[in-house]
C-alpha cells in the first residue's frame, strides 16, 4: 500500500467509516480499528494486531479503492453503497 492509499483510508477511518483491509502475507482479514506511523491496527478474530502498511490492501467494498484517483476527481468519486 502507498502513502496515499494509507492517508485515505486514514481519513475516511477518521470520518468514522469501517475500514477492511487484507494482509498479503498471510491472506488473514481484518477491521481496521487504529493507525500508527506506518502501521495499522487491525482486529482479526476477536484479537488485535499491528500490520506495516506494506503489506496490507484495502478491502472495504470487495476491492481496493484506487485513493490517488480519488484524489483528482473527489466529487465524481461515491463511497455509498445503495
Amino acid at each position: 500500500m502507498n502513502r496515499t492509499d494509507y492517508q485515505g483510508m486514514q481519513q475516511l477511518f477518521d470520518d468514522g467509516q469501517m475500514i477492511w483491509v487484507e494482509n498479503l502475507l498471510n491472506q488473514s482479514k481484518g477491521r481496521v480499528i487504529g493507525f500508527e506511523p506506518g502501521m495499522i491496527e487491525v482486529e482479526v478474530d476477536r484479537h488485535c494486531e499491528r500490520w506495516d502498511i506494506s503489506n496490507c490492501r484495502e478491502m472495504t467494498h470487495g476491492y481496493a479503492i484506487r485513493y490517488d484517483e480519488v484524489l483528482k476527481h473527489p466529487h465524481e468519486f461515491d463511497s455509498h453503497l445503495d
